[in-house]
């Protein structure tokens, strides 16, 4: 559930011949009971919010996956464990999203609501049969998805355009470098079995980085042992631990490159390989202009986060976990050719 993101459903289809997932639950039942009674989240629109969800992931992970990915573990829970704990945290956030709309002055227009009910009503006639009946999708349901996501993306952009956030030097700063890498790693040949470099091909490797690193033209001599330069930008004051491209020891080695266009000598980094550095600007400024927008979007995400989870606590949310367990992920789903209106409503 993205900031910024249009009201869309997409046309989807069951992906083969299943027998539709039965259940005892009714669709009025409920689901989430909110401050004691006070309103609720009905099963029914619960079971087409997850249904939509594993429609969608269907759609990306099935053909590369397989038919039981669904089933598959990580972190003691299966995928389906997983989604569908995160469908039931971004009910909830779109619910107290919805609640506090006002304190931003957020609000659906006349225009807004008729296109939620046109996109819904090309959501469900560009559906199967099958797959409509499968997601327990109505023109209610998919109207209020619709509303409850429009709500979220406007009342997050109001609060992240609100919220005060510094950013400071030490934060920003990036400097560039240039580098090869020459890999001792082992590869894997055409049968799947890893082939070890021997002492004598790591030593040519080693010799092939002394040449380019003792070399005047960086650029020249890279070519010429046949290694790809490519550049990298780091936080300059950053902790070189917190680097996931090049790494600690790479980065450690290029911090004590001082001036603009000195090469450094040839960088060893275990079961890795060798690296030769040219450090390009010890000040990028485009670089850190960047990195600056970037820490700064994601501060303004943190204090949205932050206020949804003080919004959260003061709301009395009680899942009938019974029931929950009655949603699975059994039918697959695949996409249609065309895809539903994607222009419905917008946070802008």
């Amino acid at each position: 559930m993205k900031k910024n993101k249009a009201a869309a459903l997409a046309a989807v289809a069951l992906a083969g011949t299943f027998v539709l997932s039965g259940c005892t639950a009714k669709a009025t039942d409920t689901l989430i009971n909110i401050d004691n009674g006070k309103t609720k989240i009905t099963y029914g629109y619960g079971n087409f919010v997850a249904k939509y969800n594993q429609a969608t992931y269907d759609q990306y992970y099935l053909q590369y996956m397989g038919q039981n990915y669904w089933s598959k573990e990580q972190g003691g829970k299966t995928m389906e464990e997983t989604v569908k704990d995160n469908v039931i945290d971004g009910i909830e956030e779109q619910y107290v999203d919805k609640l506090h709309a006002g304190d931003y002055d957020v609000k659906l227009t006349s225009s807004d609501k008729k296109k939620i009910q046109e996109a819904a009503k090309n959501f469900m006639s560009s559906n199967t049969d099958k797959a409509i009946e499968q997601m327990g999708a109505t023109q209610d349901y998919a109207e209020d998805l619709l509303e409850y996501e429009t709500y979220q993306a406007r009342v997050r952009q109001a609060v992240e355009d609100k919220a005060e956030v510094t950013v400071t030097d030490d934060e920003a700063n990036q400097s560039t470098v240039s580098y090869v890498y020459f890999s001792t790693a082992s590869s894997t040949d055409a049968s799947g079995n890893a082939q070890e470099k021997t002492d004598d091909e790591k030593k040519a490797l080693k010799k092939q980085a002394e040449n380019v690193a003792n070399a005047s033209d960086f650029d020249k001599a890279a070519k010429a042992e046949g290694a790809k330069v490519e550049t990298h930008s780091y936080t300059t004051k950053g902790k070189s631990s917190d680097d996931t491209v090049l790494g600690e020891t790479v980065i450690d080695a290029a911090k004590k490159l001082t001036k603009e266009g000195q090469i450094s000598g040839v960088i060893t980094v275990k079961d890795k390989g060798y690296y030769v550095l040219r450090m390009d600007k010890l000040l990028d400024k485009d670089a850190t202009k960047t990195q600056r927008e970037t820490l700064t979007s994601q501060k303004k995400e943190e204090e949205y986060n932050k206020l949804v989870k003080q919004w959260k606590k003061k709301v009395n949310f009680d899942l009938n976990e019974k029931l929950w367990k009655q949603v699975k992920f059994t039918d697959l789903f695949t996409a249609k050719t065309q895809n539903a209106s994607g222009d419905a409503t917008s946070s802008n």
